[in-house]
């Protein structure tokens, strides 16, 4: 688990993870003010932030995302239609 965001609680984690994934018309800044008046501190939300292309770009295995598993995440293919690594 990313070391800067293990203090986060469960449901903290899920909205910044579903934000990292759905939200594409916010800019970063924008996000970046979002996650902190959620309750992340400025470092936590600058982190969550270097993970938003990876989040946009692929579907992840629930649990097995970049934030919670690091390299060990696992990304759907759609050619193979399995979730490997990413």
């Amino acid at each position: 688990m990313d070391p800067i965001l293990a203090a986060l609680p469960a449901s903290l984690l899920r909205l910044v993870e579903e934000q990292l994934s759905n939200n594409e018309v916010s800019s970063d800044e924008e996000l970046l003010d979002h996650f902190i008046s959620d309750g992340l501190t400025e470092e936590q939300a600058r982190q969550a932030l270097t993970y938003r292309d990876q989040y946009l770009a692929n579907l992840y295995l629930d649990g097995f995302t970049p934030i919670l598993k690091g390299s060990e995440a696992l990304r759907f293919n759609p050619y193979s239609r399995q979730f490997e690594p990413d």
